[in-house]
């Protein structure tokens, strides 16, 4: 976005139910918060005895439990449906610390970005640069990571200094401070090394606290290009002795730029979900799973790290019976696959529940029609089990 206006505070710039305002809920986490250090202060004989550095880094990277009422009273006035809302705060609890690495630089002006603007019927995707596309993005996720209090680090590639949002002590000034640099627009070149480097250093002070509580870190690249300050897959390759879970939301649809990443995804061990724009990856999932559209908060689940196999292979290959049951748990159920009958045992009580739940859901904005679609295509998802159409439906439109 390039308006220069100020932005609001955060209390309007975030959904949330009238009876419970989200800035009400962060006061009460900020008391909480400072009740909980208070406790623990007086608790640990130790604590006095730390040095300031380490009291400080300690005091950062301490997991705290999400707040989970936060996160649906945000994600509901996104329009998520209940199950992704389940996914989502899963994810957060399993990869409790977030670092976006976002490319700021002077090519992200190129004229070649997507968004979703308006909403229901009036949904439209809309031409724009590849910051612009990437901003209104990051600004969701900075305010998630707010309403969940999921500690997130966003790291502008051409800005030396991190913003930290998710803690609940300086989120409405973090926030603001976000607003502003997105607003200032890309510039530089793309130093992408660099801000890995650093980031695998603290990862690495986290490693044994990670591995004793089962829990990873997100890792999360946005950019247009190639790294302009050294080989990059050499340089991520320490994060593979690491727990981390890596995204790499690429901003251009450029072949050259696409087959670089790819090639790096080849290249390391790492678990990680390299995705295309909404628009293109939209087209890459239907290219193979047909059956469900791909909802904008599909993509915004990926795009804020979640240790999903099952969504990293939508854009891959067809998915298995099981793979497309917990997936349907997810769309149009409540996040467990369990409420459904399996297609393979009870394949009209499977497509009768479907056809239920999906009636029950709200449409979803399609990226291939460009226009409102039920979450679940009953007649494509007939074709891929090769199954018959045993229900009737409104829902059974053919793509």
């Amino acid at each position: 976005m390039s308006t220069k206006n100020k932005k609001p505070p955060i209390v309007k710039a975030i959904p949330y139910d009238e009876k419970n305002s989200f800035e009400s809920n962060a006061e009460l986490l900020r008391e909480s918060s400072s009740l909980n250090r208070n406790t623990q202060k007086s608790s640990s004989p130790s604590s006095s005895h730390q040095p300031p550095e380490q009291s400080n880094i300690m005091k950062k990277k301490r997991f705290i439990d999400p707040d989970i009422l936060g996160a649906k009273r945000y994600l509901q006035g996104a329009g998520w449906p209940l199950g992704l809302q389940e996914a989502l705060i899963k994810s957060i609890k399993k990869l409790p610390y977030r670092y976006f690495i976002c490319d700021d630089s002077g090519s992200m002006l190129t004229a070649d970005g997507h968004k979703v603007m308006g909403k229901n019927e009036n949904t439209k995707i809309v031409s724009c640069t590849r910051w612009s596309e990437l901003a209104e993005s990051l600004r969701f996720h900075a305010e998630l990571a707010i309403a969940a209090q999921a500690p997130s680090e966003f790291r502008l590639i051409n800005l030396h200094k991190p913003v930290m949002v998710g803690t609940g002590e300086t989120d409405n000034e973090s926030l603001e401070e976000l607003y502003e640099l997105f607003d200032n627009g890309p510039a530089g070149q793309t130093p992408i090394c660099h801000h890995i480097n650093e980031v695998i250093k603290e990862i690495q002070s986290m490693k044994q606290q990670l591995l004793q509580e089962k829990k990873k870190v997100a890792v999360i690249i946005s950019t247009d290009g190639e790294a302009t300050d050294g080989d990059i897959a050499e340089t991520m390759k320490p994060l593979q002795d690491l727990p981390v879970w890596v995204v790499v939301r690429i901003c251009t649809d450029e072949d050259k730029i696409v087959s670089y990443w790819n090639d790096i995804d080849e290249e390391l061990e790492l678990e990680i979900d390299v995705l295309d724009d909404f628009s293109a990856e939209g087209a890459e999932v239907h290219a193979v799973n047909s059956w469900m559209s791909y909802g904008q908060s599909m993509h915004q689940l990926r795009e804020f790290g979640a240790i999903i196999k099952e969504c990293d292979l939508l854009d891959e290959s067809t998915l298995s019976s099981e793979q497309i049951l917990t997936v349907i748990g997810i769309l149009i159920g409540d996040g467990n696959s369990r409420q459904f009958p399996h297609p393979e045992v009870d394949w009209k009580g499977f497509l009768e529940k479907v056809n239920e739940c999906n009636n029950n859901n709200p449409k979803v904005f399609d990226p291939m029609t460009s226009s409102m679609k039920p979450w679940i295509n009953i007649n494509n998802l007939c074709k891929t089990f090769k199954k018959s159409n045993t229900v009737k439906s409104s829902s059974c439109t053919i793509s």
